[in-house]
């Protein structure tokens, strides 16, 4: 996503929320590779607990009609390898927003993640 969307599109008001965690043996928060996405507008967290991601696991059924066609989900306690795009106007008060789409995994449906924000970004 750093070459295709972030970096073609340098002036578009677009925010990265990129939350990190460790799902396999060896994953930690000291060998995340922040290389991965450099651009300024995205900002990193590291979820020790993975509490993102079972909470996003928990409201899939709400989304489940917005996501991409190709989307496999593993077997984990946690939603993860995930998009979750937003319209500009969305606000997480006492729950999460409503996504305008959502794709697992990303490498999977990047494509489906590109037809969604190519539109936003003509705006």
């Amino acid at each position: 996503m750093q070459q295709t969307l972030l970096a073609p599109n340098l002036n578009a008001p677009l925010r990265v929320y990129a939350v990190w965690f460790n799902m396999y043996p060896g994953d930690a928060r000291a060998r995340w590779r922040a290389e991965l996405l450099t651009d300024e507008r995205v900002r990193h967290y590291w979820d020790e607990q993975r509490s993102v991601g079972r909470l996003f696991l928990q409201i899939l059924p709400r989304l489940w009609s917005v996501r991409a066609p190709e989307t496999v989900l593993s077997q984990a306690d946690a939603l993860w390898d995930t998009y979750l795009l937003y319209p500009a106007d969305a606000r997480w008060d006492e729950a999460p927003p409503d996504a305008s789409s959502w794709g697992s995994t990303i490498l999977q449906t990047k494509e489906t993640l590109e037809q969604n924000v190519l539109p936003l970004l003509k705006r």
